[in-house]
């Protein structure tokens, strides 16, 4: 895994997870983080998102993704608006003692090697999660383009919907910790049967996917 860097800045955010080959938009505004993408563009254009434990203090999962910065544009009020490309998980081995005003880790992708053939895997019964998301969808009153959403492949609707939907963040943390795409997909309908538990009668799926 040499093409990766292995001392990476990370930027901690609460109840935000990024996945293998999908995309996260982000507003940096704060200076320490207009400081690191300033440093990240010079050098590897890269990042590490990780989850503080608790919502505003400084513990965070060892767990984590490395995003690609694919676009940078800076803002006149010195703000960056970013798109992130998830690249592939890690786990934290240290965090590192800095000058700068963001944080940096010492990371380790040896785990994660398959992240990088995800598009490749098959995963059985796409229908099950098209059902499942149309259960959820009318809980939540969420509009779906439905047949758009059967052009999507659907190993990359997995990873998105995790990363979307509205869990709580060690949910999310647990989708982001699973060991493959299909142990993903397994704990992806169980939160979202979880979710719709209370109103599964109210609606046949047939309805929304047909």
């Amino acid at each position: 895994m040499s093409e990766f860097p292995e001392i990476i800045p990370i930027f901690p955010l609460y109840g935000t997870i990024l996945l293998p080959n999908t995309i996260l938009p982000l507003h940096i505004f704060e200076p320490r983080y207009q400081q690191m993408i300033e440093y990240t563009m010079k050098h590897d254009q890269v990042i590490g998102i990780v989850q503080p434990i608790e919502q505003e203090q400084e513990k965070i999962y060892k767990i984590g993704c490395l995003g690609k910065i694919e676009q940078c544009q800076k803002l006149p009020n010195e703000n960056y608006l970013i798109r992130l490309n998830g690249v592939l998980r890690f786990q934290i081995e240290k965090e590192l003692e800095v000058t700068t005003q963001y944080r940096k880790v010492a990371s380790d992708y040896s785990s994660f090697v398959n992240d990088l053939e995800e598009g490749d895997q098959d995963l059985e019964d796409p229908e099950l999660l098209y059902e499942k998301f149309c259960n959820y969808a009318e809980k939540k009153n969420i509009q779906i383009e439905w047949e758009k959403l059967r052009t999507i492949p659907i190993h990359y609707l997995v990873n998105i919907l995790c990363m979307n939907l509205d869990f709580n963040s060690m949910e999310k943390q647990a989708l982001l910790e699973t060991r493959n795409l299909q142990h993903r997909w397994d704990t992806l309908i169980t939160l979202i049967s979880m979710a719709i538990a209370d109103n599964s009668d109210q609606l046949s799926a047939s309805e929304c996917v047909n």
